[in-house]
């Protein structure tokens, strides 16, 4: 049933999802790096 959902135009652009996509990334590469920088704090 295709008809059974809103009507959502922009959904289907390529790229729509860039902008959350690349927060995500960046706030695991941050958490990443904050444990990263934890274990050698504590190693060392």
């Amino acid at each position: 049933m295709p008809e059974a959902g809103p009507r959502e135009p922009d959904a289907q652009r390529r790229g729509w999802a860039k902008a959350p996509m690349t927060l995500i990334l960046l706030l695991a590469v941050l958490i990443a790096a904050f444990f990263l920088v934890y274990a050698l704090i504590l190693i060392l």
